[in-house]
């Protein structure tokens, strides 16, 4: 039995700039996933997902079929496919990964994984699933682990969950752990950072709606290439400032940076009353910035506190205002196991 363990993560900058090349910066939070895998005598692949309601069991023959549909769609684009797939069965990204490792390692065997997370949605907890099952099932067909391959596994399962191409930085951020610059053409770089940043998570009460504006948003590029351009490239150089103020701890001038990184993206419509509302009660009530982090549409915000004493403010205000909220800090470690055994 092999049981791993992957944190989430939070986008301090970066989100949906970072699928065309742009600067995104990353960091990982004390919340987990955590996954049990052990093997069977028969030849199936099953999942439980705790506390989420869903649960499934693949023969080797229906998992290597769906798998190869699944990479049939998305060879040729097909990406509304993929969504309707994923709507069929929540379990779907989950699979393909255990798929995509049998296949590089030209074997089988039966495994029964338990999921078990405390990582809220659009805070990485889909990579951080995708993360935690490739540990484990590397570790228990006897193989090596690497972050590198770790992190494409996960990669894989989040192009399922995602229904479309993501950009790699919450598989990266979940697999590697810490503060994390990222940039498609040039992967990622840890960052020398020694402080936790008072960070607050509001939840909206909806659920983050990653595929849909990732896919919208990719629409929109199609459409007028040349507005959206524009607001990337304005993005980009927002989440280079904030690089910069990061490095020398000015959490003024990083809050300011995450309002302007939010009032930019906005124009591109992906975000929702709720999320607006939370910016704005924020910013009214002394918070240094704020800003969705994720895919938008719904899910989280993040807030910037000046000390944990406004953190703490802050996080009663938005409960008397009926949002669920809760402080996070840094999470060091990346993708690890916490248990192995014959």
């Amino acid at each position: 039995m092999v049981i791993s363990s992957a944190p989430g993560k939070v986008i301090l900058f970066g989100e949906h700039a970072v699928v065309y090349d742009k600067l995104g910066i990353v960091c990982s939070i004390d919340r987990r996933c955590r996954v049990k895998a052990s093997l069977l005598s028969e030849e199936r692949i099953d999942i439980d997902s705790h506390g989420l309601g869903f649960k499934d069991s693949l023969d080797e023959k229906g998992l290597f079929q769906k798998a190869e549909e699944i990479r049939a769609w998305e060879k040729s684009g097909d990406f509304q496919k993929i969504k309707e797939n994923l709507a069929q069965n929540n379990l779907a990204p989950s699979f393909f990964v255990i798929a995509e490792i049998f296949k590089k390692y030209r074997t089988f065997h039966g495994i029964h994984i338990e999921i078990d997370s405390d990582i809220p949605n659009s805070l990485g907890s889909s990579s951080a699933v995708f993360s935690a099952i490739s540990a484990a099932v590397l570790k228990l067909l006897g193989k090596s682990l690497s972050e590198r391959e770790i992190s494409e596994f996960a990669y894989r399962g989040d192009i399922i969950a995602h229904g479309g191409t993501p950009s790699g930085i919450d598989n990266s951020a979940v697999t590697w752990g810490g503060y994390l610059t990222y940039r498609k053409s040039g992967g990622i770089r840890r960052m020398k950072i020694d402080f936790s940043l008072p960070l607050l998570i509001v939840d909206s009460g909806q659920k983050a709606m990653t595929s849909e504006t990732v896919s919208y948003v990719r629409e929109l590029r199609e459409k007028n290439p040349s507005q959206v351009s524009r607001i990337m490239e304005d993005l980009d150089l927002i989440s280079r400032k904030a690089l910069s103020a990061l490095s020398t701890n000015n959490l003024r001038k990083v809050g300011g940076l995450m309002t302007e990184y939010y009032q930019e993206l906005s124009k591109l419509h992906i975000s929702t009353p709720e999320l607006d509302r939370i910016i704005s009660l924020a910013r009214e009530n002394g918070a240094l910035g704020a800003k969705p982090t994720g895919g938008w549409g719904g899910g989280c915000c993040i807030i910037l506190a000046e000390d944990d004493k406004r953190e703490k403010a802050l996080s009663e205000l938005f409960n008397e205002k009926g949002f669920s909220s809760f402080p996070v800090t840094t999470e060091t470690e990346g993708v690890k196991l916490i248990n192995f055994r014959r």
